[in-house]
């Protein structure tokens, strides 16, 4: 079995190598040498821009140096500069601070270099650095400007006039009708050739101002229905094409690869409420059409969150909405037994319109600390482990959370996916969305796309494998994952990851999940968290106000 497992391994990499709501902050969690290490990356939302980027070793090791550097997938590892140092701040330590700039949009990667003792550890998290703004000039600036212009105008016409009329006339010579004249044909060429330029810049300054606009990202938009067959319902997300060509980011979505195995991972939540929540996967009919059997879900409005993975390590989330209809077949889904995928989940939680404030139980302490108690199916619980309960944007957490069966006593967490957990945090109103996992919310297909890229020295665009076979290679992997046990997809998918966590000795009597992630915004959220417990995906949520 072992060999057949390696013969997998290896398809996959041949077929990869051969046949082949700015940007969201990213947040990584993993190991750099000995050291554990947090990092939170904020691309800017303006290319060229700068990004900050937080790293945080929780150890607080003395004598060690960080750097970081942005590596482009197109440029590779040559065509990148020097690396920045990062700077230790100030009265926190093992925390690290830095800035650094991206001059291109697109699939781009920071890569981090920690130092120490002459031993050198690196580590690369994919960035997908997108300008998604476009700034308007501070009005006290804008005069400022627009004053320095009228008084270079009024220069250089009165330096065109005095050409035309003064410079030529001859020393002691009185000025006279013919000097005059000359002075004001100098002052209206001057004029008419000042706003000729002026006119020039405005299109040029216009016609930039437009490609930029052009350029400005945006989500891949689809259209999501339902429909009812002898086999049940069915979800088919169809994506409109004219999205797939912006700027010179390739979109082509004959490039997909797998990510955790899966080549799309789609969120169904239920709008205001968001009380229904499930995570399917749709196999692929063709290039722009992804279909999935759902279960009898309530009636009502969905937000449709579907995220992919292309070739170049370019990652992101397609966005859809979805109708219930309130009549026909569908009931509610607990009125009838209905057998997902062994990989689709669904649950149903407490209305966010009725909500439960989040308090600290003091009679619930985890390692020391209060925690936050909610009931998961199965007779499972969760408990987030918070000292505070108190939560602010753009500030870098570990979401911890402690898993217990139905006798109190901790539960054994199994992998999912490859992963020991999955998150998911969405603002109420649906203008954030994210995908957690406990190394961070960056996509681990992305990251082993730019790592091959990087190892092989490739550079451009003009080595992409071919459109039309590279599809159906990775629907063979794909049905290969699928033929696999759990226990052997999983050893496939978590080859190259990294799962220790420094917990320490205070977590031993208890079986957590951490998703290291900071929210980006001011708000009300709320997260789902999924764990595997004896074969089963246990779903739960929590609600948690940001300041």
């Amino acid at each position: 079995m072992k060999k057949s497992l390696h013969l997998v391994i290896l398809l996959f990499c041949y077929l990869v190598n051969s046949s082949h709501v700015g940007s969201p902050g990213v947040t990584y969690e993993g190991m750099l040498g000995n050291y554990r290490v947090l990092a939170n990356i904020n691309p800017p939302d303006v290319i060229p821009g700068t990004a900050t980027l937080t790293i945080i070793l929780p150890e607080s090791p003395n004598q060690v140096s960080i750097e970081a550097r942005p590596i482009y997938w197109s440029a590779g590892l040559k065509g990148t500069p020097k690396a920045d140092p990062m700077l230790p701040v100030a009265g926190e330590m093992g925390r690290y601070e830095g800035e650094l700039w991206f001059m291109e949009p697109g699939t781009s990667s920071v890569q981090i270099i920690l130092e120490q003792n002459g031993e050198v550890f690196e580590t690369i998290i994919p960035v997908m650095a997108m300008p998604t703004a476009q700034r308007d000039m501070p009005q006290e600036l804008g005069l400022i400007l627009a004053g320095l212009g009228i008084f270079l105008v009024i220069l250089m016409v009165t330096i065109i006039s005095s050409a035309m009329s003064e410079s030529i006339r001859e020393p002691g010579e009185s000025r006279n009708k013919s000097t005059v004249r000359r002075n004001q044909i100098g002052i209206a060429l001057g004029s008419i050739c000042m706003l000729l330029i002026l006119w020039a810049g405005k299109n040029w300054w216009d016609a930039e101002a437009e490609t930029y606009s052009r350029y400005l990202f945006q989500p891949i938009s689809a259209s999501a229905q339902i429909e009812t067959n002898l086999d049940g319902h069915l979800l088919t997300l169809s994506i409109d094409p004219k999205d797939l060509n912006q700027g010179r980011i390739t979109r082509k979505l004959s490039y997909m690869v797998p990510d955790h195995g899966k080549l799309m991972h789609m969120f169904l939540i239920r709008k205001g409420d968001l009380d229904v929540f499930a995570h399917l996967h749709p196999q692929r009919i063709d290039t722009l059409n992804y279909s999935v059997s759902i279960p009898d879900l309530p009636a009502g409005d969905y937000h449709v969150f579907a995220d992919i993975t292309r070739y170049t390590g370019f990652s992101e989330t397609i966005v859809a909405d979805l109708q219930i209809p309130d009549q026909g077949t569908f009931s509610f889904a607990s009125q009838k037994e209905f057998v997902l995928g062994r990989d689709d989940t669904f649950t149903f939680s407490t209305p966010v319109s009725d909500p439960k404030p989040l308090r600290l139980d003091e009679a619930i302490m985890i390692c020391g600390k209060p925690g936050i108690k909610t009931d998961l199916p199965g007779g499972y619980s969760a408990i987030w482990e918070t000292e505070t309960g108190k939560f602010d944007a753009g500030k870098l957490y570990t979401l911890d959370f402690a898993l217990f069966d139905s006798d109190g006593e901790p539960a054994v967490l199994e992998p999912y996916l490859g992963m020991m957990g999955h998150a998911v945090v969405l603002k109420h109103d649906g203008s954030v969305y994210i995908h957690l996992h406990p190394t961070g919310n960056y996509s681990m297909g992305s990251q082993q796309m730019l790592k091959e890229r990087f190892a092989s020295g490739k550079v451009g665009f003009n080595n992409l494998p071919s459109g039309l076979s590279f599809p159906d290679s990775i629907d063979n992997v794909i049905r290969i994952l699928n033929q696999l046990s759990d226990e052997e997809r999983d050893e496939l998918l978590m080859v190259d990851m990294d799962h220790q966590r420094l917990y320490g000795e205070e977590h031993e009597e208890h079986s957590m999940v951490s998703f290291p992630y900071a929210f980006p915004e001011s708000g009300k959220y709320r997260v789902w968290i999924q764990v595997k417990i004896n074969g089963k995906i246990v779903n739960g949520a929590f609600d948690v106000e940001v300041g």
